[in-house]
């Protein structure tokens, strides 16, 4: 019975619909071409809060590189001072 209804709606899914292919704008989830890069809308409140939303996971990655190279270096470096010493 699962298996009929799960392959049913896979089948509408798949391309029984009327609905063409799309993606949706990150930021207000508007629908919008499938060739549209970066996957924003032509609004231009959301291609500010992609540039910022990009800026901010950057500044994250470099933090969190700082930070693991901070890590490695307070952890390695007694270890390397304890076999040399």
């Amino acid at each position: 019975m699962v298996a009929k209804k799960s392959s049913k709606f896979v089948g509408n899914i798949a391309g029984g619909g009327k609905v063409s292919p799309h993606k949706h704008c990150r930021i207000c989830h508007e629908p919008i071409s499938v060739k549209a890069e970066p996957r924003v809308c032509k609004e231009q409140a959301c291609i500010e809060q992609n540039e910022k939303d990009e800026k901010n996971q950057k500044t994250v990655r470099i933090a969190m590189f700082v930070f693991f190279g901070f890590f490695v270096v307070s952890t390695a470096l007694p270890l390397l001072l304890q076999a040399v010493g």
